[in-house]
């Protein structure tokens, strides 16, 4: 079951210069700081790596950033 349909982390991007792996690193440390479970980060995070692109991975990290 997808439970992460309409959960937002507050993560600002503007301004980041960090690798893909830093913003996974930091996605999932912010979300685990607001409650999301585990099994809500991993779904986000398998869906950013699925096509192993780097602008996907980023589009969809911001889907779920209330900025």
């Amino acid at each position: 079951m997808n439970t992460t349909h309409n959960k937002m982390i507050d993560f600002d991007f503007r301004g980041f210069t960090g690798s893909t792996q830093a913003i996974l690193e930091l996605f999932q440390q912010l979300a685990k700081e607001e409650g999301w479970t585990i099994e809500e980060i991993q779904n986000v995070i398998d869906k950013a790596t699925k096509h192993n692109d780097e602008d996907h991975l980023i589009a969809t990290i911001l889907e779920y950033s209330k900025y």
